[in-house]
């Protein structure tokens, strides 16, 4: 297969299969943020909330509202995560969690820069995205604390 037909399969598979199947599935109504661990029928396996996948999440969202279209229903999308992380996501120091029961209690404490990366790396798509001051403010915080954080 020549590359444009190719690029336009996956382009049409992400768009018509994999986007719509975490819309319809990931998004937890009842506490915010995403269900992570789910079934290929959409069922929920694990409640938990894994921090580094609920900023996958957020950047996703947020990248594709900002590189492919600007998709008001994605960018809420991006913010019902943002909003989660920003509420439960990190300890008083700032460094983010590893994981999170379903309403956003502290299930691993932070003991690497892991799930910082991510989370900074979506806070930086989705001010893009939101043009939020304090999520550009939240990135650069992050990314400063994983600079000082980065030798343990």
């Amino acid at each position: 297969m020549e590359f444009p037909t190719l690029a336009q399969k996956y382009k049409n598979a992400l768009l018509e299969d994999v986007i719509p199947f975490w819309e319809r599935h990931s998004l937890d109504q009842s506490y915010g943020g995403y269900f992570n661990c789910l079934n290929q029928d959409g069922s929920v396996f694990d409640t938990d909330k894994f921090v580094w996948l609920q900023a996958r999440q957020v950047w996703t969202f947020s990248m594709l509202y900002n590189r492919l279209e600007s998709r008001d229903q994605w960018l809420q999308i991006a913010r019902r995560g943002a909003d989660f992380l920003r509420q439960h996501g990190m300890d008083s120091g700032g460094n983010w969690y590893f994981a999170l029961d379903r309403s956003g209690r502290p299930l691993v404490q932070p003991y690497n820069i892991f799930s910082d990366c991510f989370a900074a790396m979506a806070f930086a798509q989705y001010a893009l995205a939101s043009r939020d001051d304090k999520a550009a403010a939240l990135a650069k915080q992050t990314l400063d604390n994983i600079l000082k954080r980065k030798d343990n």
